[in-house]
């Protein structure tokens, strides 16, 4: 056939009217659908790796299970639904962020609209960032408000704690995890000519590449070819193991109590690895793990799958 006689083909071609036609839905309808959205997460896993839906789903179950029972579907790799029985448990996980599944970041959208999941970014993530060195001149809340604007969207300031007070201010930010980690911010003082540097520290900070500082990956597959060079070269790094910051002990227990009990037990059972290339799986058991070709994690890296819950 030639390339003339397949352009009369398509010219032919045509749809029958009730093949286009527009279905409108009840209203009905709409509103149990509009539900549905509201009790629903979409999360990422950023890796470079496949990962093992199953071992997921059994470890993802277990350490939400304090907060309310959730299904987990596939949706495509590394991409999940998270349905929740309502909207008081989808809540509880959505402000206990940021998650981990080992050392990579699940990153977590809201359902919203329609809940069409093909036009969520997976571009922003929330993250508690201590704020250090800070004048004590500088250390209330309209500063600390302010400074964490020039990270990005400010979702928390407490205000009750002093707890760190004089050591440095704690914000909870919504950043861009498409871009560069921000280390430090510039500061000048009113009518002072002294510029004053502020360093950034970020609770519970999963894998992020010390060559671009972007979150998802680490230095062997990074892609950024010209922080690449420049750390060959022997050229100061901005980023490094100095943005990983600890997380005050008040923060570590509140409403973790449940989790914190059981983790223990949990980190003895479970076992989870990554999927390899091709159709070789991992079953996830109490006690053990099989596995064909594939790295796996044992008991003795298991702690690292409940970071989130153990810091």
């Amino acid at each position: 056939m030639t390339e003339a006689d397949i352009t009369k083909l398509y010219e032919n071609l045509s749809i029958a009217d009730e093949e286009v036609a527009v279905h409108e839905m009840s209203e009905e309808i709409g509103e149990d659908g509009a539900e549905d959205v509201e009790r629903c997460l979409v999360g990422k896993v950023l890796s470079g790796k496949k990962v093992n839906r199953e071992a997921f789903k059994g470890i993802i179950e277990q350490i939400w299970n304090p907060f309310g029972r959730v299904e987990i579907k596939l949706v495509s790799d590394n991409v999940f639904m998270f349905y929740f029985i309502n909207s008081e448990h989808h809540n509880r996980v959505w402000h206990r962020g940021p998650w981990h599944f080992g050392n990579s970041l699940i990153v977590l959208e809201k359902s919203v609209g329609t809940g069409n999941i093909s036009q969520l970014a997976f571009n922003k993530s929330d993250f508690w960032i201590q704020i250090h060195e800070i004048p004590i001149l500088c250390m209330n809340w309209k500063n600390a408000k302010w400074l964490a604007e020039q990270i990005g969207e400010v979702m928390d300031i407490p205000l009750e704690s002093r707890e760190c007070w004089g050591k440095y201010m704690r914000v909870r930010v919504r950043i861009d995890i498409s871009k560069p980690l921000k280390w430090w911010l510039r500061l000048k003082l009113g009518k002072t000519e002294g510029v004053t540097r502020v360093s950034l520290k970020y609770e519970r900070l999963p894998e992020f590449c010390f060559v671009c500082g972007k979150i998802g990956h680490g230095i062997k597959v990074c892609v950024d070819e010209e922080a690449r060079k420049a750390a060959l070269e022997g050229s100061l790094n901005r980023f490094g193991s100095r943005l990983k910051a600890p997380v005050p002990e008040k923060s570590k227990s509140k409403g973790l109590g449940q989790v914190n009990a059981s983790s223990s037990e949990r980190t003895r059972s479970i076992k989870a690895s990554w999927e390899t290339e091709g159709d070789r799986s991992v079953s996830l058991r109490s006690g053990s793990t099989t596995s064909h070709k594939s790295t796996s994690i044992g008991a003795a890296a298991a702690p690292s799958i409940l970071k989130r819950i153990t810091d």
